[in-house]
């Protein structure tokens, strides 16, 4: 026998359930415009404990370049609609935002996605777009394509009287634009230097094809010239060469390695020494790119494969491509011109951690991971922890937001996607110039479980992101807590706290398994600042103390700290406030 309900009954229940279905949709539109429509979409495939830094991409998709910054969910924190086809776009040494355009052109940025800086060659020569290096001083390295006009026709059978060879010089460029050093590819390089497959009999003639150039651990430089199938290390003081590694010219044994390497990328040195490149491999057999990492005695010329990682040889990218080391271990992989896959980080065992694709293809050189944050606006915590909240209970926890500039900063978008964690907050916020709002974040936990999310301040508009998050969690009980610190494979670093901090902050970590265990403390260029544990261990909770006053001038920033215990290698955020 079912009771009958009154009209008032009927009509209140209709109520309820329209409220939430309105609730559902609400969060559901919340958290699809995390990532906007009018942004190049990317497809996460693999996303399994990869570095947190954030991930640099430079897209050209249809008639705009589109330089992206975004977390593991693809979620940007910087985004930039520019005109011309993308090359490039990183984070340098002194802090700006660079990418290069097609052909010649070169551009720096503030984190506020203001254009504050070009970057330019001497007069008479043309911007080469492939490399742009900027260090800490301002300074930059950057190449430059100079056309050579040689009589090839009493060198190679065939040749040209008037064969124009192009040509790349690299120059040490000032802050204010003026040539500090340079080195010219035609004074040190002969022209039977170039693989086999360069065609010297042509009018015009692609001679060197140079594409990156790094700073090394001992000042000079390395060269990556892609026609010549070799890495340069060039004396920056003398311009001498002082070795010279693949190709025809190579004085390197190559050991555990037959296939060597083939019209490379953007070679340069990993944090353990290693020299590592994108093999693009072209015209070997098989033909497919890879990573590779070798180990170089530059005493004794010998070059020691350490790893070749391909995708079961069946990835080949004709063009393009980059590889980078990361301060976790990892190491980032952009396959060139390659949409799927487009990106993947491998951690030391090979063992793919992170992948991204391309759906809508384009254009895309090389992809980088930095630790990075806006100066357009500030807030005052990068993480929160609410504790226990029993379901039914919650708890708010305040956000300050603040505006370290002299124009107002606006907010007009707060976004994240569990429902848990609310953000009520009229929009759009305005921040006076030089001036602090503080808002808040209720935990208000709806099942028994750990909940994890990120709160997304920002400023959208069709051209432009600009966004701090703020990492939040919190549990409905000790057995949620509890379940929690199992992932991942047991181990758990936790964030520290408190966070900001001054003098003084605490990590706690677990582990499950007895074994050699080390934390320790990075600036944000990856430079090792302490180191907290360095023993082995049994499974257990433990807690260490960092202070400042065991470092002589740490400075104000962002910091980062390593927990490395056996497979488990995890890093974390924090924030030191003077």
């Amino acid at each position: 026998m079912f009771r009958k309900l009154k009209v008032s009954q009927i009509l209140l229940i209709f109520s309820l359930v329209f409220t939430l279905c309105l609730f559902r949709e609400s969060k559901a539109q919340q958290t699809n415009k995390l990532i906007p429509a009018n942004i190049p979409q990317i497809e996460i495939v693999t996303n399994t404990n990869p570095s947190e830094d954030y991930l640099f991409l430079g897209l050209t998709e249809g008639d705009y370049g589109h330089l992206m910054i975004i977390d593991n969910d693809a979620v940007p924190v910087f985004y930039k609609r520019v005109d011309g086809i993308i090359f490039n776009f990183l984070w340098q040494e002194n802090g700006e935002l660079t990418y290069n355009i097609y052909p010649d052109s070169s551009y720096g940025l503030d984190s506020s996605g203001n254009l504050v800086n070009r970057f330019y060659v001497p007069d008479s020569l043309s911007f080469d777009f492939h490399e742009l290096t900027v260090i800490a001083d301002g300074s930059y390295y950057v190449l430059s394509d100079e056309n050579v006009v040689v009589d090839l026709s009493g060198i190679v059978p065939g040749g040209s009287t008037h064969a124009n060879l192009i040509s790349q010089n690299i120059h040490h460029m000032d802050v204010n634009d003026n040539e500090i050093w340079k080195w010219r590819s035609f004074d040190h390089y002969d022209i039977l230097d170039a693989d086999s497959a360069v065609n010297l009999t042509q009018g015009t003639i692609d001679w060197t094809h140079c594409n990156s150039i790094k700073v090394d651990y001992d000042g000079n430089l390395l060269l990556s010239t892609r026609n010549f199938n070799e890495i340069t290390k060039i004396n920056r003081q003398t311009g001498d060469i002082i070795w010279r590694f693949g190709g025809e010219r190579n004085q390197f044994q190559f050991i555990n390695d037959d296939r060597r390497f083939a019209r490379q990328h953007d070679a340069k040195r990993n944090a353990a020494g290693n020299l590592i490149m994108f093999d693009n491999g072209v015209r070997l057999v098989p033909q497919y790119s890879s990573l590779v990492e070798y180990e170089l005695d530059e005493d004794s010329l010998t070059a020691t494969l350490i790893r070749r990682f391909t995708r079961d040889e069946s990835v080949w990218s004709r063009i393009r491509g980059g590889v980078q080391g990361l301060s976790n271990g990892n190491h980032l992989i952009c396959w060139g011109e390659r949409p799927n896959p487009g990106v993947t980080e491998i951690n030391p065992d090979n063992e793919i951690v992170y992948e991204i694709n391309f759906p809508g293809g384009g254009h895309r050189y090389r992809s980088f991971r930095f630790p990075w944050e806006t100066n357009y606006f500030d807030v005052d915590k990068d993480s929160i922890e609410f504790g226990i909240v029993e379901i039914g209970d919650s708890s708010t926890i305040p956000v300050n937001l603040i505006n370290r500039n002299n124009q107002q900063v606006i907010i007009n978008e707060i976004l994240n996607k569990d429902s848990a964690f609310q953000i009520n907050e009229n929009l759009p916020i305005i921040l006076p110039p030089n001036d602090t709002i503080t808002t808040s974040v209720t935990f208000k936990p709806y099942s028994n479980e750990y909940k994890k999310d990120k709160i997304n301040y920002r400023y959208n508009v069709d051209t432009l992101i600009i966004a701090q998050q703020v990492y939040v969690e919190g549990y409905t009980s000790l057995t949620s807590a509890e379940e929690e610190g199992q992932y991942p494979d047991e181990f758990l670093l936790a964030q520290n706290y408190p966070n900001p901090f001054n003098p003084i902050t605490n990590i706690g970590f677990q582990i499950a398994d007895r074994g050699f265990v080390i934390l320790k403390i990075f600036d944000i260029l990856g430079n090792e600042v302490a180191t907290l544990v360095n023993e082995e261990l049994s499974a257990g909770n433990y807690e260490v103390e960092f202070s400042v006053a065991q470092i002589n001038n740490l400075s104000s920033g962002i910091y980062f700290y390593q927990l490395k215990a056996g497979k488990f290698i995890q890093s974390k955020k924090m924030i030191l406030l003077k």
